[in-house]
């Protein structure tokens, strides 16, 4: 005999599944990676780089140090701003922050497959005007977590960039 409970969460997945719910990273995926990759950077254990030599292993592509055989993957270390974008009662600022990458895929015979390619995260938090070590805290956690939503973003634009450039050698458009 089924219990309530399992009845009410196998009725619950059911609708989700039948209006076309799915978790986030479940879908099809996107692109296509090079099967080999050479990973460039000024910084190999910067955050950012770990995390996408960690996605390129995960999703099965083979990371290598020589050139010859590999499309080699150019990935700058990211770079912060800031913006203030406006003033709020009581002292305090809405500011913007952001993080961007820029990469870019070169084949193994050197010639460019995907030109300068920009990822950017940002997000917008109300600064409390106080210059103390909570405040500075608070911000340098909001940067490791868009530090980690950058991340996100490279190996699936990386997908994207490389099918479009396969796509177009073989259509032999530039």
């Amino acid at each position: 005999m089924i219990s309530r409970r399992s009845f009410l969460t196998l009725t619950v997945a059911a609708g989700l599944t039948g209006c076309g719910f799915r978790l986030r990273g479940t879908g099809p995926i996107v692109g296509e990676l090079p099967p080999r990759i050479r990973l460039v950077t000024p910084d190999p254990f910067a955050p950012v780089a770990r995390e996408v030599r960690r996605q390129f292993e995960e999703q099965g592509a083979e990371l290598t140090d020589r050139a010859t055989d590999a499309v080699t993957l150019t990935l700058s270390l990211p770079v912060q701003s800031k913006r203030v974008l406006g003033p709020l009662p009581d002292n305090k600022e809405q500011v913007e922050l952001a993080l961007t990458v820029t990469y870019r895929l070169e084949a193994p015979d050197r010639t460019l497959l995907v030109p300068d390619t920009e990822v950017r995260a940002t997000l917008v938090y109300v600064d409390s005007g106080a210059d103390t070590s909570a405040e500075a805290s608070r911000v340098a956690q909001l940067l490791r977590g868009l530090e980690s939503d950058l991340s996100a973003q490279i190996v699936p634009s990386i997908r994207v960039r490389y099918a479009q450039a396969l796509e177009a050698t073989d259509t032999g458009t530039p």
